[in-house]
């Protein structure tokens, strides 16, 4: 991933803050209703798997998923008068595979998925003048910015947040 994109964590990002992230989503991979999360994975196909990618565990070891090169979650919102609302977290591809159309194909799925559940009305953050034109093409609306929102992985620069919704 690039190293200077604002998704969450701060370098050194160690496998076990990987494992940690993921503890932290995965009870509500299960839920079904209000406060549920959906995650898609993007794997490579078959043809395309290259032994240069490599995942691995937290003890050192091959897991095996080297093909994993993109994943995107929906969360639904877990109030009362909220229950239409859903929020994209972070859509991450592997910058070694980025315009080859898989963050548009996760997009695009996460939005039919969203409107099939229920869903009326969909937000994301993204870091400010990077993702913007991608998610307008989607038909995103820009809401605004927040200034210094979110520091960079180094942990030397604050970016930045465009706020962006979709009816769907």
């Amino acid at each position: 991933m690039n190293h200077s994109r604002s998704i969450n964590f701060l370098h050194p990002f160690t496998s076990q803050q990987a494992i940690d992230l993921f503890l932290k989503v995965s009870p509500f991979l299960s839920l079904n209703g209000p406060g549920r999360v959906i995650m898609w994975v993007a794997k490579l196909p078959p043809d395309e798997r290259n032994d240069a990618l490599q995942s691995i565990n937290m003890g050192g070891e091959d897991t095996g998923h080297s093909e994993i090169v993109g994943t995107v979650q929906l969360a639904f919102h877990t109030s009362p008068n909220g229950v239409h609302r859903s929020e994209v977290r972070k859509l991450i591809v592997d910058d070694r595979y980025e315009r080859r159309g898989i963050a548009r194909a996760l997009m695009i799925e996460l939005q039919r998925v969203a409107k099939e559940e229920g869903s009326t009305l969909c937000l994301l953050d993204t870091e400010a003048g990077y993702a913007e034109h991608f998610y307008t093409k989607l038909g995103w609306k820009l809401i605004g910015y927040v200034p210094n929102y979110a520091m960079t992985p180094d942990g030397m620069e604050k970016r930045d947040a465009a706020y962006m919704y979709l009816e769907l």
